[in-house]
């Protein structure tokens, strides 16, 4: 008891130095929360907004032959039933199957253009791809409505209502695409029933397109999956978008924690310090507690006692700025929205065990130099 009211006298006789010896660790601590905090942010935001980039597995025949090109993948002559779409629901990541999507594809001719038909179901397709922006309304249905890409729109001067005449079937143009600076700028898109009507390929699909949860999803186990539920098609993984935002995340939350461990290291040599400067003051002090029958023991427990103390409030503190920095910076600097409450469950309890740590390491060599003061020469040069 004697031993930690002292401690306790020192540091509020000594306010100016602790806080200044532990300025270091309290920006320590703050980065390295704030570090934590944004990047879990950061890959709970990406993970919830990957379906923004559609399909993340594309399911094809496997074809030795090639002829229709659609968008980063190439279409083969060949189908898969359209059953396979029902099977993709009985794998064992089932769960993980966010929408399924399944298309069919074929060129025809209208006059002298020659036009991509996409068969499609509209409301699997428009909740795959959340960036279409669609004029006019969707196609229902076994309807024989369709919506016309932007090129398609200004070559053939259609309009809302206006109607074509493809082989048998007159389709009615309900909605128009904006512009997507892609292949589906050149599509029609119609119904599926409708589409493998107007192709002859009844019960058939060109490839289905699946959109999978991706926070902590296993799209390689899933393709595998599929590849071994559906026999004679590809299961082909498209993440290079997602571990190309992941990889940045990682290297800039690197990058902020070995500024961290720098900025440790100097906060560990400033309490060191401080501890060391500490003794010479207190000189005195100590040769009295030692000649009053105090041994080394004491003296270890002093020390490291007031170091623990020390580093507890510079952790505490350290990691309220740090949860407050992290939601300025993610605001103002990064455009993110950081929610404290995403970031993992152990990073407040990791920081102030590892502000306690730094402390105690630092007065260690203090503690044991103190040990050597002889109490007789202590009491002397005063």
């Amino acid at each position: 008891m004697r031993v930690t009211t002292l401690v306790l006298k020192n540091l509020s006789r000594r306010k100016g130095r602790s806080i200044f010896s532990s300025i270091g660790l309290i920006l320590a601590t703050a980065v390295i929360v704030s570090v934590f905090t944004i990047t879990r942010s950061m890959e709970v935001q990406i993970s919830d907004e990957i379906e923004k980039y559609g399909p993340n597995i594309i399911v094809t025949p496997k074809a030795e032959s090639i002829s229709v090109p659609y968008g980063s993948v190439v279409i083969g002559d060949v189908t898969i039933p359209e059953s396979s779409v029902y099977k993709i629901y009985a794998i064992p990541n089932k769960q993980n199957i966010r929408v399924v999507s399944p298309k069919l594809y074929g060129q025809v001719q209208y006059g002298n253009n020659s036009i991509l038909i996409v068969g499609i179901i509209p409301e699997m397709e428009i909740e795959l791809k959340k960036w279409w922006n669609v004029s006019g309304s969707l196609p229902q249905n076994d309807s024989n409505e369709a919506i016309a890409g932007s090129a398609v729109k200004s070559s053939l001067g259609l309009t809302i209502g206006s109607t074509i005449q493809v082989k048998n079937i007159s389709l009615t143009i309900v909605g128009f695409l904006m512009e997507m600076g892609s292949i589906d700028d050149y599509s029609i898109f119609l119904p599926l029933r409708t589409a493998q009507k107007l192709l002859n390929l009844t019960d058939r699909v060109s490839i289905i397109e699946v959109g999978a949860l991706c926070r902590n999803c296993p799209v390689e186990v899933i393709s595998q999956q599929i590849m071994d539920t559906i026999p004679g098609v590809k299961a082909t993984p498209i993440k290079q978008a997602v571990e190309t935002r992941m990889k940045t995340v990682e290297q800039t939350a690197s990058f902020s924690l070995l500024l961290a461990s720098i900025i440790l290291i100097v906060g560990c040599a400033s309490v060191m310090n401080t501890m060391l400067t500490s003794i010479h003051e207190r000189m005195r002090e100590i040769g009295i507690f030692m000649a009053l029958g105090a041994d080394n023991s004491h003296l270890y427990k002093m020390f490291l006692l007031e170091s623990a103390i020390l580093g507890l409030i510079s952790g505490l503190i350290g990691t309220i700025v740090g949860l407050f920095l992290s939601i300025i910076l993610g605001s103002t600097l990064i455009k993110v929205t950081i929610n404290p409450a995403d970031a993992p469950i152990y990073t407040i309890p990791l920081a102030i065990i590892l502000s306690v740590s730094v402390c105690l390491i630092a007065s260690l060599y203090p503690a044991w130099r103190a040990t050597k003061i002889d109490p007789v020469k202590a009491l002397r040069s005063v």
